[in-house]
């Protein structure tokens, strides 16, 4: 089209403009019995179709450019249609600020004794930032259901609503009854608000909430595993690598003691975390398939009420296990002096043997 205009001869083009003029201003027969205006209106009329093809390409040239970004706009409201079961948004979240949440080894820190009989074990004091004890903190080890303090972290990046629901479905549930995964008990057709699938992945270790928290967030458990690893890099973990959402045993799902307190850590700094880490008990809302809705309970507080340790309470985290990776605790507690500690034991020998082994740690280093 620009070519076009480039190549027209507009000194040829008014030349017979102007000659045109003249010859209309000059008095024959026929104009003496016209008024001035139309002979102004017979001029205009005559040289109108030469100034509307001019208009007509200007108008089309500007109609093209307009319509672009409309169309950008239509594919992206499709877009957002095809994605209205999801919360995250095309744009993706902000960079934040990194915080370094690792705890300094330093000369005090001491060597765990064999009466504790987890084999990877991190205390750290929060207010000192410093690891108060160890034993192979940075061994690779399966963090087994203690990931679901990680889903829960990289969930609330993501949530917009808390009162959005997901509606649940047996292709979502069935997989884990028969992998034997702990679930909350959400039902087919059941829509679950994103707090209560929060507190169901945590309280009872409910890998069917973590399944909804994933889909409903990201569109797929796989999809929403990548953000988790991408939570990871964020932390700066060094050694740690997610291939679900529930913690469900895979070579490549691990961490170490080290990472995890830096995961647990994070989601101290949170307040609906810690807070659903820290609950008891719970009730998620009323629906058809649930009227009473369903109670939940911490898988840890079911084992200790908290206060055993003496000078210092567990104040909540979070269980875990699978055969691969025996039992695993992480946990965050105070002093009575009111200073924050975090511990985490995994490759336990055992339940019982792991909850005595947080009490004793408490006991001897939160103090």
């Amino acid at each position: 089209m620009s070519e076009q205009f480039n190549n027209k001869d507009y000194g040829e083009y008014f030349s017979a403009i102007e000659k045109q003029i003249k010859n209309q201003s000059m008095p024959t027969t026929k104009a003496s019995d016209e008024k001035p205006n139309e002979k102004k209106k017979n001029f205009s009329l005559k040289i109108r179709p030469q100034v509307y093809v001019v208009a007509i390409l200007l108008v089309a040239l500007v109609a093209v450019v307009i319509a672009i970004p409309k169309k950008s706009s239509k594919e992206g409201a499709t877009s957002n249609i095809n994605n209205t079961n999801k919360v995250v948004s095309d744009v993706e979240k902000p960079t934040e600020t990194k915080v370094n949440y690792f705890a300094e080894y330093t000369s005090d820190t001491e060597e765990i004794s064999s009466d504790i009989v987890s084999q990877s074990i991190i205390v750290i004091n929060c207010k000192s930032n410093q690891v108060v004890a160890s034993r192979n903190a940075t061994e690779r080890c399966y963090p087994a259901s203690t990931t679901k303090i990680m889903t829960m972290l990289t969930a609330v990046d993501y949530i917009i609503d808390y009162n959005d629901t997901f509606t649940f479905s047996y292709e979502v549930t069935d997989p884990f009854f028969e992998q034997g995964a702990t679930i909350a008990g959400f039902k087919d057709q059941e829509s679950v608000n994103m707090t209560d699938m929060l507190y169901g992945a945590i309280l009872p270790s409910g890998a069917d909430a973590t399944a909804g928290l994933a889909i409903k967030i990201a569109g797929s458990e796989e999809a929403f595993v990548k953000l988790m690893n991408k939570k990871a890099e964020e932390l700066n973990l060094k050694d740690t690598h997610f291939t679900n959402a529930s913690g469900l045993f895979n070579k490549e799902h691990y961490t170490t003691a080290e990472d995890m307190a830096v995961i647990i850590r994070a989601a101290m700094q949170n307040e609906l975390c810690k807070k659903i880490l820290s609950t008891y008990q719970y009730t998620t809302a009323a629906t058809p398939q649930n009227p009473d809705g369903i109670p939940l309970t911490s898988t840890l507080f079911s084992y200790m009420y908290g206060t055993e340790p003496e000078g210092s309470d567990i104040l909540g985290g979070k269980t875990g296990f699978v055969n691969e990776s025996g039992y695993c605790i992480a946990s965050f507690g105070q002093s009575d002096a009111g200073t924050e500690y975090v511990c985490v034991t995994l490759k336990g020998q055992g339940l019982r043997p792991t909850v005595f082994d947080q009490i004793n740690l408490y006991t001897k280093y939160a103090k």
